[in-house]
């Protein structure tokens, strides 16, 4: 067959961006392995945060994407007892991390707090023969009410972590999922 005649079959546009995406499939190191994933989208951590309308209380959920990712160690610190109503930076400086959870070898760690406001000092340390990686995040939290009702004001110190500043408590807006960044291996606890 000529040239013009596989055209019709295989247009050159369509060959080369096939051609692309295969160099980089073949290019882009493994995400995902049999066995443990090594660092990379997978083992990507994230805060969840929520709380029911008329309850007391705020939860909080360190965990992957992946749902079998496990975690050297987890560990949350936490702040109670600051001066904070969602308005404006609360007072980073002048934290207290009087109260830690932490475990080894999880898949998740969660905690409920009752106080208003509250700060979180997060990092989630993730290790395999593919590599290491530790993600890391503070936040501070605090729930009033705004213009919709009962509202969950938020703020991070952590460069990278991106949070909204105010969220409805409601079912459609909560949980709120937020992603940790990565920090290195000196940001353990």
């Amino acid at each position: 067959m000529r040239r013009d005649q596989w055209g019709r079959y295989a247009p050159m546009p369509f060959v080369g961006a096939a051609v692309l995406l295969l160099v980089l499939i073949v290019l882009t190191p493994a995400l995902i392995s049999i066995g443990s994933p090594g660092p990379g989208v997978l083992t990507q951590a994230e805060l969840i945060v929520d709380r029911v309308a008329g309850v007391n209380a705020t939860h909080f959920y360190v965990r992957g994407y992946g749902s079998t990712v496990r975690y050297a160690g987890i560990w949350i610190g936490v702040a109670t007892g600051f001066n904070w109503s969602g308005s404006g930076s609360p007072p980073w400086a002048n934290l207290t991390w009087k109260t830690w959870w932490n475990d080894t070898d999880v898949l998740s760690l969660g905690f409920v707090s009752l106080a208003n406001p509250v700060a979180v000092n997060i990092t989630a340390y993730y290790t395999s023969s593919g590599g290491a990686a530790t993600y890391i995040g503070i936040l501070a939290f605090a729930v009033g009410l705004g213009s919709a009702g009962p509202t969950l004001y938020a703020a991070s110190s952590t460069p990278g972590v991106t949070v909204p500043s105010s969220t409805t408590v409601d079912n459609s807006s909560l949980p709120l999922p937020i992603l940790l960044v990565q920090g290195s291996s000196g940001s353990l606890p």
